[in-house]
């Protein structure tokens, strides 16, 4: 659930970084690409772990990439921004919450995985 959310939020950040202008736009654009695309692809690579520690690891990485995508999206609306791409980027906002909770729940309780052999 949470990488299929992960995943439609960095397809939205990938449109929405596609319509920034202005000063910084390619740089503030990449940077929240970058940033949505690391969560995503790090929850797939914890599910890919077969320990506990790694899949923690992989989700506490994912989390950070998370809140560095919420502060983009944070900053972001605070530049000159139209109506539609104010909802936009809020909707996105509250998406990336959603992921971050959510993370923070796997990472408090992860599911079962076998540990390594002894």
């Amino acid at each position: 659930m949470v990488h299929h959310v992960a995943i439609e939020v960095a397809a939205d950040v990938v449109r929405v970084a596609q319509a920034f202008r202005g000063a910084g736009a390619f740089s503030r654009g990449e940077q929240m690409v970058r940033a949505a695309l690391s969560v995503s692809s790090n929850i797939a690579e914890a599910c890919g772990r077969g320990t506990q520690r790694e899949f923690r690891h992989y989700i506490a990485i994912a989390r950070g990439s998370a809140q560095e995508l919420l502060s983009q999206l944070r900053v972001s609306e605070l530049v000159k921004t139209s109506p539609a791409g104010l909802r936009v980027l809020r909707s996105v906002q509250s998406r990336t919450v959603l992921v971050i909770k959510m993370l923070s729940r796997l990472d408090a309780s992860p599911p079962p995985l076998r540990e390594p052999d002894a």
